[in-house]
């Protein structure tokens, strides 16, 4: 039989001012055992992918990132203004990928036609743009996991802007891999093949990333 003094340590809350507050925690599922219903339920700005019942934090954007972001996104939207090819959407926007897999792309493109719930998940992508965060862990879930999955998913043309390394690259899907369409720098102009007639002056988007 438990003590009076057990019972109040057992009573007692085991998180404290400083440490993560373990009971909230408890009332989630662990990792591995998210459903795409609790994924979907989640209300927060926290930039969140879903991988097959894990929960993948995604770094805060800098000043930096979000500038290159939206220079790309507003590049797209204005060579789509007044045409009827489709969308375009700056994160956050849940995309589905492969099966049980959800993701963030900075940029996305939907072709008319490809959403058919507008309160739901985008369905199919067909062409992202990711930009490089910083640290080796974000450099290769964009440049080997994302572009494996991607490909996997469909999507017909990947975007890896890296301005760490002055790099636009474009990727078009051949089969079910991805080719290089073009690797462009500073000084050159990056081309779409999905979309003919958009291009990307890769200084342009750098600087926006600047500031200047």
């Amino acid at each position: 039989m438990n003590s009076p003094a057990s019972s109040i340590m057992e009573s007692e809350p085991r998180s404290r001012p400083g440490t993560p507050t373990w009971e909230i925690a408890e009332l989630y599922p662990t990792q591995g055992r998210w459903t795409e219903c609790d994924y979907l339920a989640l209300d927060t700005n926290r930039l969140i992918e879903f991988n097959r019942g894990v929960l993948e934090f995604l770094p805060m954007t800098t000043p930096l990132h979000q500038a290159i972001s939206q220079y790309l996104f507003l590049t797209l939207r204005e060579f789509l203004l007044g045409t009827d090819r489709g969308e375009v959407f700056l994160a956050p926007l849940r995309t589905r990928t492969i099966e049980d897999v959800i993701r963030e792309p900075d940029v996305v493109y939907a072709a008319k036609g490809r959403i058919v719930d507008r309160r739901a998940p985008l369905p199919q992508a067909d062409l992202v743009m990711e930009v490089v965060s910083e640290g080796s862990e974000n450099r290769r879930r964009d440049e080997v996991v994302k572009r494996a999955e991607y490909a996997a998913a469909g999507i017909a043309e990947y975007w890896i802007v890296d301005y760490d390394q002055k790099t636009m690259t474009v990727l078009e899907l051949e089969g079910d891999t991805y080719r290089v369409h073009g690797e462009c720098r500073p000084g050159a102009r990056a081309d779409s093949v999905l979309l003919p007639g958009f291009t990307v002056d890769v200084t342009a988007c750098f600087d926006a990333g600047e500031g200047k």
